[in-house]
């Protein structure tokens, strides 16, 4: 199930015969992740910019350790947002100077470690946050390099989430420049090398992302003509999104890339900054699409007119499915019966998990092909924000498998286990 206008060819693995022999050799609950799929997007994507924009996988995504060490050797470098994800990071195989560290809640044992292996940048996310580094690298004897994380004024409404052009806990606002700059004055152990603009995510309007683009250098060109500063890199965070329900449509991402292409390259002439990179971070995109949760089903029952069928996992193995991560308007993830694919005979049911919740509502009022006890469904879109996303340790049950298909097979790349063992 592609998308139109999809960067991936290849054929999900998922929509071949070899998906009857995981379902026998495997038992579920399982994360499937299609390498081939990311691999084949990463090439793509990395075709349509040139060398002075870099490639970052933004961690958070998905930070299963065998699947990094697969994507490491792909991309140019990685976006952390925890002392956890640094070490992820460096155990595979990522260079310290290609990490970027976000997030508005770094404590000093984290930033310690980001400064003493000498990271790429940390961003700056208030002017406590810049005296802390200052103290800290001063205790090492170091100078940390930093980025100014800046909270544009102009808001992008077509970001499904929203992190900036309004109050935030992210980053410096773009109105309060002088006052961050009054207080680098005063820090001796960090170096200004860039800027960091992450002002939503999962947008799939070209147009918007031209917008933001063209926002983020304005701010780059009041750093360099106000302030003097000499930009190793411009961080232009992400934000392209996916297609995860029916009627969406796929960004068009080549246009995207080739508009960042010319924008950029325009701002570097003006400005006379020919050694900048530009910097994409970016994690559901590269991911996404090349995952999905498969689940059985345990019960079927009537309550009131209503069907439900009770699958074995639920919001503690795929939160985002329920539509809590994020959403406004709540709506279904694309779910597949993979036990009758060829069907014609559809059921409108309603998915729950095994949960002790009300909220613990995976689909409603889907149509399926008329799905049986035991049958095996599999959610789309699910190789981000899936399995790291989910409350894994609620109710104490056992969590899902990953498995990762590549050209060599399949392979496990964490097993379950139950919660407190």
């Amino acid at each position: 199930m592609r998308s139109n206008n999809s960067v991936n060819s290849q054929v999900p693995v998922w929509e071949t015969e070899a998906m009857v022999s995981i379902l026998e050799q495997f038992s579920t609950p399982f994360y499937l992740y299609d390498f081939r799929m990311i691999e084949e997007k990463i090439t793509t994507l990395r075709s349509f910019l040139d060398s002075s924009i870099h490639l970052f996988y933004a961690i958070k995504a998905n930070p299963n350790g065998l699947l990094l060490r697969r994507i490491a050797p792909l991309v140019d470098g990685a976006d952390i947002a925890s002392g956890g994800e640094l070490q992820f990071a460096l155990e595979s195989g990522f260079s310290p100077s290609r990490l970027s560290f976000a997030g508005p809640g770094k404590k000093d044992p984290e930033l310690l470690l980001a400064i003493q292996h000498e990271i790429g940048s940390i961003s700056i996310e208030s002017l406590n946050e810049l005296k802390r580094i200052d103290a800290l690298a001063k205790r090492e004897k170091k100078k940390a390099n930093v980025s100014i994380r800046v909270n544009p004024r102009e808001l992008i409404p077509e970001f499904a989430l929203k992190m900036g052009g309004r109050a935030s806990p992210f980053g410096i606002d773009e109105d309060a420049l002088d006052s961050f700059f009054d207080v680098l004055r005063d820090c001796s152990h960090v170096q200004l090398i860039g800027l960091h603009v992450y002002a939503g995510t999962q947008c799939l309007d070209a147009e918007a992302l031209f917008r933001n683009f063209q926002s983020t250098f304005k701010i780059a060109e009041r750093l360099i003509d106000d302030y003097k500063v000499e930009l190793k890199w411009i961080n232009l965070g992400g934000g392209f999104g996916v297609p995860y329900y029916e009627g969406q449509k796929a960004l068009d991402v080549q246009r995207v890339c080739e508009n960042l292409r010319v924008q950029f390259s325009q701002f570097k002439k003006k400005e006379n900054t020919p050694e900048t990179v530009g910097i994409l971070e970016l994690g559901r995109f590269l991911i996404a699409e090349a995952g999905i949760y498969v689940v059985r089903i345990l019960d079927k029952k009537v309550s009131r007119g209503k069907t439900y069928c009770i699958l074995e996992g639920g919001i503690n193995h795929h939160l985002s499915a329920s539509g809590h991560l994020g959403q406004v308007i709540r709506k279904n993830f694309k779910v597949v019966n993979l036990s009758k694919k060829n069907s014609a005979n559809l059921e409108e049911v309603t998915l729950t998990g095994p949960l002790c919740t009300s909220i613990d509502v995976m689909a409603d009022r889907v149509l399926l092909p008329t799905p049986e006890i035991g049958d095996v469904l599999a959610f789309f879109t699910s190789g981000a924000y899936g399995y790291s996303a989910s409350p894994l340790f609620f109710l104490s049950h056992e969590t899902p498998k990953e498995l990762l298909v590549d050209k060599k097979g399949i392979h496990v790349i964490r097993e379950a286990f139950l919660p407190g063992k």
